[in-house]
């Protein structure tokens, strides 16, 4: 039975240099014509943050904008990712780009929240960072191997730049 690639989804963390991901998720997208949606997790605030917060700020609209400002915050450092890629491409930049069928942040469980995206946008592959170095299986970090645990759907795992 022969199954098609259609979508796929790229995670990309913030913090480290996520390019190795894009490019090798790009390179997927173009070879097989998929669509790619373009993810970054934010873990949820602890419950011990969360009830600090609440008791300091007494005002449930100022809190949940507060809340509502760090994911807006995540999507604009994502959008800031993407743009400087593209830009770092050059001439093929806007042929590339226009693979891109989604982008997003989430909030909750990395490792859950990823996998639950991947179902919602019927994505037939996954492609991550490893977030660590080294040579045997346990060169993926804590987000990876829990993507790794749960997804019903192949997972690229791309290694970290030497």
């Amino acid at each position: 039975m022969e199954k098609s690639i259609e979508n796929i989804l790229c995670c990309v963390g913030l913090r480290n240099d996520s390019h190795p991901v894009l490019e090798q998720a790009i390179r997927l997208a173009s070879a097989t014509g998929a669509s790619l949606h373009v993810l970054h997790a934010v873990k949820s605030l602890d419950d011990d943050v969360m009830n600090t917060l609440r008791v300091n700020i007494r005002d449930n609209q100022t809190l949940q904008g507060l809340i509502r400002k760090r994911l807006d915050d995540a999507q604009q450092q994502l959008d800031t990712k993407l743009e400087n890629f593209f830009s770092a491409l050059g001439t093929d930049s806007a042929t590339l780009a226009s693979c891109i069928a989604s982008r997003g942040v989430v909030e909750g469980y990395p490792a859950k929240v990823i996998v639950q995206r991947a179902s919602k946008l019927n994505c037939d592959l996954i492609v991550m960072a490893s977030n660590k170095q080294g040579f045997t299986a346990s060169y993926a970090g804590k987000v990876t191997r829990g993507v790794l645990k749960r997804s019903h759907v192949p997972v690229v795992v791309v290694p970290s730049p030497a």
